[in-house]
């Protein structure tokens, strides 16, 4: 989709189709707050049916006339950049009904919110919503055509235009990260991610190191060897930094659980829980393209995202329930339940981390435990770090974007569960008691000083039905939260 500003007061042809935002509610919706260059077509529209409610959408055809499609927005105290995202979304839905391939967009004017937020969140919601997966399907959806282009009127057409260019990067990325998400685990393996990681390396200030089995040996990554040892393609570990200020002495590290596929390994996932196991690497499709769009934009930070990418598997060769194995900071971890893999690449990810790369932020993100999703369903993911000011910044950033989260307690009561008899640490407690924060907790134990933050997005990253712009399947939720954390994060 091709983001395009004009300015306010353009002539509309017999051919455009135009698409319209109205608030709730008396005056507003008959046209006392409609934008002087589109009132006579709405007057010629009749829309004494529209009361402007939230969710409302409809497709008006005007003989000699745009089109209009028209868009409530609820009562206007409740209006919010999330609501603005999800009535875009209808109207690209509307529009993709209708086979229409370009719109123009006015804007609303609403009390207490300048264009620029309006602006952004309207463009989000349409491009966010503009997706289909469909490059398996032979036979093609001929009633939902994407939108190709959107032109949006503003008043301030150059600060529009950067605006959109912005929002079209980020978008972009997210619905990149929603694709490698949904791709086949036969396609998108170990291998083959650390590949495309590693073209990341043509942009400007990209560097990417892939560390193959041999490499991961050497520098004793036993936890996360161990989990991929029966897969059928072997593990990887995709190491990315993007320089953006090469001055700057400050840095944040992302670190994303890249699970290709989970079975469970011998504590085998039964039907019903397995089948959509290849989405368990999203936040390693969030970080990603997280510094694809980092450096596409040229952001003035410095970032490294580190990804371990491996598949758990059952076969004559995995690890079991009862084994030990040593972590790359030298502990020791029991094997309590196979199917608590994802906090084991990532202990030995953020151990590296911390002690190779010297960040000063260290951030992770997974799909880590069903207890997450059970606590805050699939609208909120799970925040876990001592750290206040990360917690700050990430709940702002998460507000903004409508990528939510919500801070759970980490405290250290909770790492006596993870007990072990014969090593250092379990991977699992014995009791299914707060598993999310148990998860946390382990990862905990392997991030010695540097400040950091753990994400769980077992709930957030994919979805059992559509939400506004949220298509069913993967979100790519993620790649927005981290792009507005770092524009305010001091890196």
């Amino acid at each position: 989709m091709k983001l395009t500003a004009r300015k306010t007061g353009h002539e509309f042809g017999e051919r455009d189709t135009v698409a319209l935002f109205l608030p709730e509610g008396g005056e507003d919706v008959k046209g006392a707050e409609i934008p002087d260059d589109i009132s006579h077509i709405v007057d010629r529209a009749n829309l004494g049916f529209f009361q402007g409610k939230s969710g409302e959408c409809a497709f008006i055809p005007i003989a000699g006339r745009p089109a209009l499609i028209i868009a409530g927005l609820g009562k206007p105290a409740e209006i919010t950049r999330e609501t603005l995202r999800n009535s875009a979304a209808l109207v690209t839905g509307t529009a993709r009904k209708m086979k229409i391939k370009e719109l123009d967009v006015v804007l609303p004017r609403l009390k207490g919110l300048e264009e620029k937020p309006v602006l952004c969140a309207l463009a989000e919601g349409m491009y966010l919503a503009n997706y289909a997966f469909d490059r398996y399907k032979t036979r093609k959806d001929e009633t939902d055509a994407p939108v190709q282009s959107v032109s949006f009127h503003s008043v301030d057409t150059a600060g529009a235009a950067r605006l959109l260019m912005e929002v079209s990067i980020i978008c972009s990325n997210s619905l990149l990260c929603r694709d490698l998400i949904n791709e086949t685990s036969e396609r998108a393996n170990p291998v083959s991610i650390a590949a495309e990681a590693k073209k990341l390396a043509r942009l400007k200030g990209v560097s990417c190191t892939v560390l193959g089995r041999r490499e991961l040996e050497k520098l004793g990554m036993g936890l996360l060897l161990a989990v991929g040892r029966a897969g059928a393609n072997p593990p990887r570990m995709a190491i990315l930094k993007y320089t953006g200020n090469p001055r700057g002495k400050k840095s944040l590290a992302l670190v994303g659980k890249g699970i290709t596929f989970d079975s469970g390994g011998l504590n085998l996932k039964p039907s019903g829980h397995i089948e959509d196991m290849r989405s368990d690497m999203a936040g390693a499709a969030a970080c990603i393209y997280t510094i694809k769009a980092a450096a596409e934009l040229g952001l003035k930070k410095n970032l490294y995202a580190v990804i371990p990418l491996c598949e758990n598997m059952p076969g004559g060769n995995s690890y079991r329930p009862g084994d030990v194995y040593r972590s790359y900071n030298g502990m020791t971890v029991e094997i309590g339940n196979t199917d608590a893999e994802g906090r084991l690449v990532l202990a030995d990810a953020l151990a590296y981390t911390e002690f190779r790369l010297k960040p000063d932020y260290i951030i992770d993100i997974a799909t880590l435990t069903g207890a997450c999703l059970i606590c805050f369903g699939e609208i909120i993911a799970g925040l876990l770090t001592p750290s206040d000011e990360l917690a700050g910044a990430l709940h702002a950033a998460g507000e903004e974007t409508g990528e939510r989260l919500w801070r759970l307690p980490l405290y250290g009561d909770y790492a006596e569960d993870l007990k072990s008899d014969i090593a250092d640490i379990s991977n699992v407690s014995s009791t299914r008691n707060a598993g999310t924060i148990i998860g946390a907790s382990f990862l905990n134990s392997f991030v010695k000083s540097t400040p950091w933050a753990h994400l769980d997005i077992a709930g957030t990253s994919w979805g059992s039905k559509q939400r506004g712009y949220r298509p069913k399947n993967a979100t790519g939720y993620g790649v927005r939260l981290f792009m507005e954390l770092i524009k305010n994060l001091e890196i």
